[in-house]
């Protein structure tokens, strides 16, 4: 991997000389035919469930057979309501009313979009239709459910969850025992307005756990399924109540509140996050300053009083780039702008050394563009290719992996911060592919890039922002387990909060490797009537532009 100082664990950067792409994409000779058979209801469907039955379709080397099937009646006043003003739940007739059984075909999976009556499965009973469905499946019958086992074409699925603003969670279960794969997704706590991302993100569900089919023939170890009871009126009330509370606190701390982050510096090396907390050893640096603050610090490769970050400007909501340099006692002596001209908003100036070369990707995603550039010997940032245009890239973080170059960032377009998206290159300049399940991951407690990823005990360790409490509050160490231009996945091992007697009580969400040394940043709402009045002039209530968004 590429790290601001080569380790001995890490994969050398020019390890991808002579390769040929055939020798890249070995994940390719080893796709087959997966057959999936798609229930949905005898007599008609939704949107939601049309759409995901397109998209697995689309799905190269998928192919899909739609059963019709007979399922509960599930009518209820208080849900039909919502249903006839929610277009992604829109009836639509089916071709044909007749019941479908799975007679002598078998399929490599069923997935239920239906609803099949599964009562008693887990406590030795069965229905027969269930039965009968699961072996004519060689991987089971798979089932889009909440955390409390209701299914997705039942009443309410989610709402629990999303009225208490925890936010969106959709699981992929197999025979009601065992979790494939789940999402988990920022909802607004106002439950109707969450409807178009809850029956969106299927797709996403479903892609991962099919494309592990497809290419490697098994499913991953899985996780057994334990639903949660379900609350109670009384509970759903209250819980109901705290999900509006937190979405006021929110608004307005957005509104009459500001992010106020702080740069600092661990004496320990990156990898020591994994097994020892040390939120409470951070030494900051400089003074909380009332027109701007620091976030986002990256070591210069080899240097150890210098440093890059972004500097956020109260006064006009923009971020720049600023160089720092340190004295022996890790107090600022310098401070100036980065010599990188651009007007826009910029921030995350990734920085990692390559063939003796100091480079740098920082955030453009107000242009659209990930941009490359390489930094020289008198501090001119020069630009070196783009690495992705038309793509709103938020905290791309670069790094090696069994001998392709890896960018990880956020897509913007798909959410703030609930996504984490790859594209790979056999070449640092490109060209770049993107992976084949964009994204690759939807969970809000762990996919927004926070820093740089780095190998500890022969394992590729991924740092990601937790953002289930707040955008920025706290850092999730994640475990990557696959990564091929076809396949993804990695666990979360640890989290790391902010210290909440410190001085930066109220987020973390950047880690970067500096040597033997770690940079961070830290997090305190304060009063600031420069941002204030900005968006009073602006008549705009809106978070700002920098590290808070």
């Amino acid at each position: 991997m590429i790290d601001s100082e080569a380790t001995p664990a890490s994969a050398p950067a020019d390890s991808l000389v002579g390769q040929r792409p055939d020798q890249l994409d070995v994940d390719s000779v080893r796709t087959r035919v997966v057959r999936i058979a798609v229930l949905l209801p005898a007599d008609r469907h939704r949107a939601w469930q049309k759409q995901a039955r397109a998209d697995l379709g689309s799905i190269p080397g998928v192919q899909v057979d739609v059963r019709r099937v007979r399922v509960p009646d599930r009518y209820r006043p208080d849900w039909s309501r919502l249903e006839r003003a929610t277009a992604i739940l829109t009836e639509t007739p089916a071709p044909s009313a007749d019941l479908q059984s799975p007679g002598d075909s078998r399929w490599d999976a069923v997935i239920d979009l239906a609803g099949i009556d599964s009562s008693g499965v887990g406590q030795g009973g069965e229905c027969e239709q269930w039965s009968a469905w699961r072996a004519a499946s060689r991987h089971g019958v798979w089932q889009p459910l909440d955390a409390q086992g209701i299914h997705l074409a039942a009443a309410w699925p989610c709402h629990a969850a999303i009225s208490a603003g925890l936010g969106g969670e959709l699981l992929l279960v197999r025979d009601r025992a065992c979790v494939l794969d789940a999402v988990r997704f920022f909802a607004d706590p106002d439950y109707p307005r969450s409807f178009q991302r809850l029956y969106g993100e299927v797709a996403t569900l479903l892609r991962g756990v099919v494309q592990e089919l497809i290419v490697a023939a098994a499913l991953s170890t899985t996780t057994a399924f334990v639903p949660l009871p379900s609350p109670t009126p009384l509970r759903r009330a209250v819980l109901g109540l705290r999900g509006k509370a937190l979405a006021w606190r929110r608004r307005l701390v957005a509104r009459w509140l500001s992010e106020s982050w702080m740069i600092g510096v661990i004496d320990a090396p990156i990898q020591e996050l994994i097994e020892t907390p040390l939120a409470s050893k951070i030494r900051w640096l400089g003074r909380r300053g009332s027109t701007h603050y620091r976030a986002d610090p990256f070591g210069i490769p080899g240097d150890r009083h210098r440093l890059y970050c972004e500097v956020y400007d109260y006064r006009d909501g923009l971020g720049r780039i600023e160089a720092i340099e340190l004295d022996r006692g890790d107090r600022i002596v310098q401070a100036e702008p980065a010599r990188l001209h651009s007007s826009t908003h910029l921030s995350y100036p990734y920085l990692f050394a390559h063939d003796g070369a100091v480079y740098a990707i920082p955030e453009t995603s107000a242009n659209r563009r990930c941009e490359l550039y390489r930094i020289e010997a008198d501090g001119e940032w020069r630009p070196v290719a783009v690495l992705l245009d038309g793509i709103a890239a938020a905290d791309a973080s670069l790094f090696v992996h069994e001998g392709r170059f890896w960018l990880a960032y956020t897509d913007l377009g798909l959410g703030a911060f609930d996504n984490l998206c790859l594209s790979y290159a056999a070449d640092l300049s490109g060209p770049w592919h993107p992976h084949a399940l964009h994204p690759v991951k939807l969970d809000h407690c762990s996919s927004r890039p926070a820093g740089t990823p780095f190998v500890h005990g022969g394992t590729l360790y991924r740092p990601a922002q937790d953002c289930s409490d707040g955008y920025g509050a706290a850092i999730a160490i994640n475990r990557i387990e696959v990564c091929t231009p076809q396949r993804y996945r990695e666990q979360v091992v640890r989290r790391c909060r902010p210290d909440p007697r410190g001085p930066n009580p109220h987020g973390l969400h950047t880690v970067s490797s500096w040597g033997e040394r770690t940079l961070v940043d830290g997090k305190r709402y304060v009063f600031n009537l420069h941002e204030l009045g900005r968006k009073l002039r602006c008549r705009g209530w809106r978070l700002p532009s920098g590290a808070g968004e």
